[in-house]
């Protein structure tokens, strides 16, 4: 299991800044920043197999917790998650799109991956969503839910971090430079304008 002693969490908080707020950006870039390090070092202590496979990480995976988590492929739909993290007592069940590509499908494993690693609880607002997609299995089972939908919490900005940085290790991303801050805002508020 991946030992997160020491392993601070960082949240990344974006807020709108203007030119005069030169200085919270700064601290944000360094949250950023330190967040990006943290969760690099836990991927650098993930066993991630060359030539890397969603399917293979998620067996080495299993080997490397003790404990099970099966990969279940579903049909995203528009207003649905395209990946969905269920805990139950006794496995994990990743859910993800598996009508994408295959890239989108390995960057949403590892999202899943990245709320499992990091310990996140997540919320009870999907557990009707995750009753629909394992109809046998009892809602008082499910310990916890999470679905990936959007990125403003800080633990959906860590769980994407740790993905991004699984993929890098893996050799199925590249590195990027961290994007502004005050950039990024402006990118989110045409995103909600023009969807």
């Amino acid at each position: 299991m991946v030992s997160t002693a020491g392993y601070q969490r960082a949240a990344v908080h974006r807020k709108s800044t203007s030119a005069a707020e030169v200085g919270g950006t700064t601290e944000v870039m360094k949250k950023s920043s330190l967040l990006r390090q943290q969760c690099e070092e836990v991927a650098q202590k993930l066993p991630i197999p060359q030539p890397f496979s969603a399917e293979a990480f998620i067996d080495a995976l299993i080997e490397y917790r003790d404990r099970r988590i099966e990969l279940v492929g579903m049909v995203a739909e528009q207003h649905n998650p395209t990946g969905v993290l269920i805990s139950t007592p006794d496995v994990d069940y990743i859910f993800y799109a598996s009508n994408t590509t295959l890239l989108h499908q390995e960057h949403i494993i590892a999202h899943e991956v990245g709320h499992l690693l990091c310990g996140h609880n997540g919320t009870r607002t999907l557990q009707q969503f995750a009753v629909s997609l394992m109809k046998n299995l009892s809602a008082d089972l499910i310990s916890s839910v999470l679905g990936r939908t959007a990125y403003s919490e800080s633990e959906e900005a860590e769980a994407e971090m740790l993905a991004s940085a699984i993929l890098i290790r893996a050799g199925r991303a590249r590195h990027t430079r961290p994007i502004n801050p005050e950039l990024a805002d402006g990118l989110d508020r045409l995103k909600s304008a023009f969807g």
